[in-house]
């Protein structure tokens, strides 16, 4: 699952930077209520921060680590 910061144009959901889906692909769409600005410079990271749980960190290098080194 990948987080994709976009903007509504009023029909649709349009995603910001060079990102490519298959047709057809499902998403799920979070809608931030208290950001209604213009401002389309968040990075997709910045975008995920704001939900992550900072006490998990460790469990993700974890995973990272085992499935790096062929565990």
């Amino acid at each position: 699952m990948i987080a994709v910061k976009a903007y509504y144009d009023g029909k649709s959901f349009v995603p910001l930077g060079n990102i490519t889906f298959k047709l057809k692909q499902s998403a799920i769409v979070v809608v931030d209520e208290e950001n209604d600005s213009d401002e389309k410079s968040v990075s997709c990271r910045g975008l995920a921060a704001i939900y992550a749980n900072p006490s998990l960190v460790h469990l993700e290098q974890e995973t990272a680590s085992s499935a790096f080194s062929g565990k």
